[in-house]
Formats: structure tokens, sequence, C-alpha cells
């Protein structure tokens, strides 16, 4: 029974030192590092490299991981787009923060939309997050007037979101009379590339005072944009121009002689 007993105090004062230790432990070690480690600011990280992203996050005392990777239209690739904890977050120091890195931005493939109408053509493109460039008109005796005769780039070229593509839209047969385009308002800048998309071209070109349009502005033109001309007509054009001041001399007509 003594030995009993002696054992069970032996056990006791055991424990006893345990709990004293460990209570030790949490008031030196645990505690500091739980509650007196100082919080840090998360700081901002997105659009640098890898390297340079560390760097900052070293002298903050902070570590990183790489995370998720997810395609941006503006953030180069591997360049850091997303971070979590996110920007201005308090953290503890020696906290690793996961970044998501850039695949650069999505590329989108053309559709073949040769012999489509316009209005086809430019919902497949906008399906595609691509858009209607530059357009022209060129005759064709196989493809119906208002269809797609050509485009550029060609289909299956890879291009990014919002990439122009440029279409040539059938006239029809190249026999057949074309409308002339209405010119009127125009400035004569614009008015060469407006007709060449026509398969027309700039005939004579003659002035006219008008104050009240800017210089350069298209009056008149013959023919006019009712009727329809063979292809490669040139189309005749009246321009707006400033009257020119008096002469000196005219100015001086009241002076004694």
């Amino acid at each position: 029974m003594t030995k009993l007993l002696r054992q069970l105090a032996l056990l006791a004062s055991a424990a006893l030192l345990a709990g004293i230790l460990f209570m030790i432990l949490l008031d030196a070690v645990i505690m500091p590092y739980v509650v007196d480690v100082p919080s840090i600011r998360v700081p901002n990280l997105q659009g640098l490299s890898v390297p340079k992203a560390a760097i900052r996050l070293e002298k903050s005392r902070l570590g990183l991981a790489i995370g998720d990777s997810l395609h941006h239209e503006t953030i180069p690739i591997d360049a850091v787009v997303d971070q979590d904890p996110a920007v201005g977050h308090r953290v503890k120091r020696g906290r690793r923060i996961v970044v998501v890195l850039s695949k650069g931005p999505r590329y989108y493939e053309v559709p073949d939309v040769q012999r489509v109408s316009l209005r086809e053509a430019r919902l497949q493109l906008e399906g595609n997050q691509l858009r209607i460039g530059q357009t022209r008109y060129q005759s064709s005796a196989s493809i119906p007037a208002g269809a797609i005769v050509g485009q550029s780039p060609a289909s299956g070229v890879q291009l990014a979101r919002g990439s122009a593509i440029d279409l040539q839209i059938s006239s029809g047969p190249p026999d057949i009379p074309k409308q002339v385009p209405n010119l009127i308002g125009l400035a004569i800048e614009v008015v060469e590339d407006s007709l060449r998309k026509y398969e027309m071209r700039l005939g004579a070109i003659e002035n006219r005072i008008d104050n009240q349009q800017p210089v350069g502005t298209v009056l008149a033109q013959d023919p006019d944009h009712q009727q329809r001309v063979r292809r490669q007509s040139r189309i005749d054009l009246v321009l707006s121009v400033e009257e020119l001041p008096p002469d000196a001399d005219d100015l001086d007509t009241g002076a004694a002689p």
C-alpha cells in the first residue's frame, strides 16, 4: 500500500512539473509569437514580375507563393494579376502571399465569313470578340451583291480581343451599273476613299465660295447619288472655298487725291 502511494505521489509531482513547464513555455514562447508579433500591411503586387514581387514582399518580411494563372488583356505574361490576401490587409510577419499570374491576352480565332451577308459576318465576328474594320466593295460574277467576297486577315488566324477584320463586299457582276454614293457634306480628305469603296473615281473639281461650310466640303456632285453608273466612273465635285478679302486698292478708294 505504501509503495502504491509513493508511485501516485511521484506521478502527481511529475504532472505538476509538466504543467509548470507548459505554463512557462506558453508565457515565454507561444504567447509572444501569437500576441506580440506585429502585423504587416500587405503591399500591392499587381503588375509586378515574380522576382520583383518577391523582393517587395521580402522588404515587408513576407513570403511569396504562386497560385493559379489566368488571361489578362493588359498585364504582361507572368506578371501578378491578383493576390491573396488583398492589398492593405494586415497579416503576421512571415505570412505567404499567394499570387495569381497573367497568361497574357486571350486570343480568338478569325471565322470564315466569306459568302455570307454583312450582317451575318458582323454577328460571327462579334461572337468571336472581333469587329469589322474597313469595308470595300468589289465586283464579283459569282458572289451575290452584299455578300462577303474576301477578308483580311484570313480565317483561322488567332487575334487579340477587339481586333479588326477588313472585309470586301460584293457589288454584284461587273457589268451591272452601281448606285453613286452620296458625297454631299463630306470633306474632300475622305471622298476618294469613299469613292474607292464603291469602285468609282474622283473626277473634275470646281470651287465655289461658301462661307457657311468648312473649306473643302462637298457642295454638289455629278452624277448625283440617285443615279447608277458603270464601275470606275468619275464623279465630279463642287467644293467650298472662302471668299477672298478685297484688294488694298479697293479699300483706299475714299482717300483724298
